[in-house]
């Protein structure tokens, strides 16, 4: 196999530059369809083009770019990530994998080397999943996995995701034309940051990733009785927030304490009345369980109900589950994970095996195709944060193993 080493400073340089835009005070704001990710779109299309890239948008508004290889019968080896944001996020999460695709295809610019497969790097669309609420779309498009929802989704001022799509060059109503298949795309790697503190604490430089978290989303509704906070007695009270705490602890406790299922959390939380003297009557929670293993998400679901069930009784509310996402937990193939420990080898640096606790387009992407995923750490383990922070050595050993692994998978897959 041929050896190449990525431009480190090149690679870091190119990142924080994207990082630029959606920059503020309180974090990144690149949210999908926005015009900092129109912007950052058009940065990475023009890297693309001179790093020697064919570019096209799909009708899901992914960007892909190709490079054809020597044996025009052989599907595509795909590289991608996302460059969307959440609110005040971080400049890391899916941007080193994007950026790191296109150093990546830049070195095999510079020293004009050619693959026997074409290759591919994709930015998918809306992989976070703000504002319209529908995560993975580009990537789960891509595979073939949306839903009538994702097609009819607005925002909470009723403008639809269909109208947005297109000022980024796709099209809702041709989105049946998105879906690939094995016969194109033979791999799919992914280059992201881990979220979480293993690999930092550790001080491992390399994650091999084994599985993507499974993820389960709530909206919770709570309906007690509104009333004056000064006239009515506390044992006639039927408080919606005393209740809606309660299942708070109870999800709290179901991961950390039960341990039925990996995390589970709160993310926020709603009073309809929201005045200091009046007794809430109507609240809304926002609720998710995650885990690898989906029989820990089942049981998980089970118990979260039978909870429910009890404070309804206990406290005279009503109590509304509704679940919103059910996204299946994706294990990486091992011949995949072998793959990432060669191209880890190759570097000289020492890996860990560990699970996704985030979800990421490998998930959609690995029902159509073979998956990986390389982590790098993430500096105390903090992400969809403004501190998020990966350090340029490590953002660069990253991409060296991206660039590793491209290459034994040309050989061999």
């Amino acid at each position: 196999m041929k050896t190449l080493n990525i431009n480190s400073k090149r690679l870091n340089q190119t990142l924080s530059e994207l990082g630029t835009i959606g920059s503020t005070s309180q974090g990144m704001q690149r949210l999908a369809f926005t015009q900092y990710d129109i912007e950052a779109r058009d940065m990475t299309l023009s890297l693309m083009s001179g790093a020697g890239l064919n570019t096209r948008i799909d009708t899901a508004g992914n960007i892909i770019a190709r490079k054809e290889g020597t044996s025009p019968d052989l599907a595509a080896i795909a590289l991608g990530s996302h460059i969307d944001t959440v609110p005040n996020g971080g400049k890391y999460d899916g941007a080193l994998g994007v950026i790191g695709a296109i150093e990546v295809a830049q070195i095999l610019e510079d020293t004009q080397t050619k693959l026997r497969h074409p290759l591919e790097i994709v930015v998918f669309t809306n992989e976070e999943g703000t504002r319209f609420k529908r995560w993975l779309f580009g990537s789960r498009a891509m595979a073939g996995l949306l839903e009538p929802d994702d097609e009819t989704a607005a925002d909470e001022e009723g403008i639809p995701m269909s109208s947005r799509l297109g000022d980024i060059g796709g099209n809702m109503l041709q989105i049946s034309k998105a879906p690939r298949g094995r016969s194109e795309i033979a791999a799919y790697f992914e280059l992201h940051i881990e979220q979480g503190p293993e690999l930092h604490q550790s001080g491992i430089p390399i994650g091999v990733v084994t599985g993507i978290t499974g993820r389960w989303v709530y909206g919770v509704e709570i309906i007690g009785v509104a009333n004056h906070a000064g006239t009515t007695p506390m044992h006639g009270r039927r408080d919606a927030l005393v209740s809606a705490s309660q299942l708070v602890l109870a999800v709290q406790s179901l991961a950390s304490e039960l341990e039925i299922c990996r995390v589970g959390t709160v993310g926020n939380i709603q009073s309809y009345t929201n005045a200091a003297n009046v007794i809430p009557g109507r609240i809304s929670l926002g609720v998710e369980f995650r885990d690898v293993d989906m029989r820990c998400l089942a049981e998980a679901d089970q118990e979260f109900h039978k909870i429910a069930k009890q404070i309804e009784q206990t406290e005279g509310v009503n109590i509304t589950i509704t679940r919103f996402e059910n996204t299946e937990s994706v294990q990486i193939n091992q011949s995949m994970q072998n793959l990432v420990e060669q191209a880890t080898d190759l570097t000289g640096l020492n890996y860990k095996h560990l699970p996704s606790g985030a979800g990421h387009d490998a998930q959609a992407m690995a029902n159509i195709t073979d998956a990986a995923m390389v982590f790098v750490p993430s500096v105390n383990g903090i992400s969809h944060a403004p501190d998020e922070y990966s350090t340029p050595e490590d953002c660069a050993n990253g991409a060296q193993v991206l660039l590793n692994l491209l290459m034994l998978a040309d050989e061999r897959v």
